[in-house]
């Protein structure tokens, strides 16, 4: 009878508040948060060694398909000659017409278009040229130059040297793409692959937590003080923040291991993808915990989670799905591999409109770009409602299941108001 003041006294800020403070407290010092974050930090340090003393030595050469065409044929051998010594191979090819190489380049059975002049020649690539290559065709034309303007008569040695700077290998690209637009959706889909891998993790965690309390009678207690719904909230809340700062020291020391060793180069002006995804992982957690965390106190043992959980499981799977839908089709249209064709596009525009599948889809939507911002401010205010809806939904649940223990509870019967 006592428990109604002492319920009242608390705001539902408050008290959600308090349960998320006890989760984040009794989590961040627990065994699982300390050995998980060392194991992780340790495995990225092994794999940043290795690559450096391993597998970085293992012969990995690229082969470069190269056609040469006018003039510049007198590049294709030399190049070829000087390919092994330069760390890659080189198939190369005399083409009878410029347009015909175009065509190659485009179509991708050829890496390079060589013509022009030997001593300045023009390049042409679908999107770019690779840099050991572009040094190598310099090498070589300033070579050219430098037997040519020899056996020229009246020459000096500063003429000779002054012409052999100036040369250089002018690129023309026939589908350019720049480094942030591939940023864009590549970012993306990391954030979204990185919100199935978190969710799944510790999704089970808060499932654990909910029927582990359940199982031992302490939400009995929990339950005299706050309503169902802050405490289901709350739980959330505590758990995700371990989680998202497991992640950040993961990420963090990740960096700071491949970034400065020179094993990851990290793309620059990605700010506003991350930040998207940043957003949308924070939002996508909290809908998917809440719904596991529901489920989860259907049953009264910890190894019948799993099962309980399906459901949300396999809406997140047919989520990350549908990620592929979205973002292959959108790094492959920037890079001009492709179009994304109307039907699709339509198709992955209402799907991304869909709670469950809008952060992970509208995280790489908008960090490729080209969505409108009424669009994009629609699924978040759809995605909050969502959240708000599955608090209150979830609560329900959670009173009507969390006291009850034995058999599995049917969804229908915890969906029924309590007498």
């Amino acid at each position: 009878m006592s428990a109604a003041p002492e319920r009242a006294a608390l705001s539902p800020r408050r008290a959600v508040y308090l349960i998320a403070r006890r989760e984040f407290a009794t989590r961040i010092r627990g065994k699982v948060f300390i050995i998980g974050t060392i194991v992780a930090v340790a495995l990225l340090a092994l794999y940043a060694v290795l690559q450096l003393a391993v597998i970085d030595r293992i012969n990995t050469t690229t082969t470069f398909k190269v056609g040469f065409s006018g003039p510049a044929t007198a590049l294709a051998q030399p190049l070829e000659a000087a390919a092994p010594s330069l760390g890659f191979k080189v198939h190369v090819s005399e083409i009878a017409t410029e347009a015909q190489g175009r065509s190659d380049v485009r179509a991708g059975s050829l890496d390079a278009l060589v013509d022009g002049a030997p001593g300045a020649p023009e390049v042409v690539v679908k999107t770019g040229l690779d840099p050991t290559l572009q040094a190598a065709l310099v090498s070589i034309a300033k070579q050219n130059v430098l037997a040519t303007d020899l056996s020229a008569a009246g020459l000096s040695p500063a003429a000779v040297e002054s012409q052999i700077n100036a040369v250089s290998v002018r690129l023309d690209t026939l589908q350019p793409a720049t480094a942030a637009q591939l940023q864009g959706p590549i970012i993306g889909f990391v954030m979204a692959f990185a919100l199935y891998l978190f969710i799944s993790i510790y999704g089970g965690v808060i499932g654990q937590g909910v029927v582990a309390e359940k199982a031992s009678r302490v939400v009995e207690i929990l339950l005299s003080t706050v309503r169902p719904g802050q405490l289901l909230l709350g739980k959330v809340i505590g758990i995700g923040l371990v989680g998202l700062i497991q992640l950040g020291i993961i990420a963090a020391c990740g960096l700071l291991f491949t970034v400065p060793t020179g094993v990851l180069t990290l793309p620059a002006a990605a700010v506003g993808a991350v930040l998207l995804g940043v957003m949308w992982f924070a939002l996508g957690f909290v809908l998917y915990a809440l719904m596991i965390a529901a489920t989860a106190s259907l049953v009264s043992r910890v190894e019948e989670v799993s099962s309980a959980t399906v459901p949300v499981s396999m809406l997140l799977v047919v989520t990350w799905l549908l990620a592929y839908v979205v973002a292959i089709p959108a790094i492959d249209a920037v890079t001009g591999g492709g179009t994304v064709p109307p039907g699709l596009a339509t198709l992955t525009t209402v799907l991304s409109l869909i709670p469950p599948f809008t952060p992970v889809l509208m995280s790489i939507r908008m960090a490729a770009g080209g969505v409108p911002l009424w669009e994009g401010l629609l699924a978040i205010v759809l995605v909050l409602a969502s959240i708000a809806g599955v608090t209150w939904l979830g609560a329900r649940i959670y009173a009507n299941s969390i006291l009850r223990f034995g058999a599995r509870i049917k969804l229908t019967d915890a969906l029924r108001r309590s007498p």
